[in-house]
């Protein structure tokens, strides 16, 4: 989901989870960004703290320079990219689920509900 030019490794500079939100410090250099991709659980907050970049959310792009807040709506395809030297924003969205794995007792799995 996460793609860069190869300038940057890391685009979360840093981030803190609450009981109630995940934040997130973002920063990506000239043609870094995040790849088309559908978040399907939360809404999410982005305010573009410095540089400028393009936002696509469904069929619609916006240009984004410092100082822009957007919300954008779950369960549609986004992507964002980096249009200056460097674009760093903050997201901000409800907490999500933890990805849990598959987990199934192997007697259940068999059939066998009596173990």
């Amino acid at each position: 989901m996460i793609w860069t030019n190869g300038l940057t490794e890391k685009s979360a500079i840093w981030s803190i989870e609450t009981e109630d939100l995940d934040v997130t410090l973002l920063s990506w250099d000239d043609c870094g960004g995040v790849a088309p991709h559908v978040n399907s659980e939360v809404d999410v907050v982005m305010i573009v703290l410095s540089g400028s970049g393009l936002v696509k959310v469904g069929d619609e792009q916006q240009n984004l320079d410092a100082g822009a807040i957007i919300v954008i709506p779950k369960s549609l395809k986004r992507e964002v990219h980096c249009t200056s030297k460097r674009l760093t924003y903050l997201n901000v969205h409800k907490r999500r689920r933890k990805m849990q794995p598959n987990m199934v007792r192997p007697s259940i799995a068999e059939g066998r509900e009596d173990e």
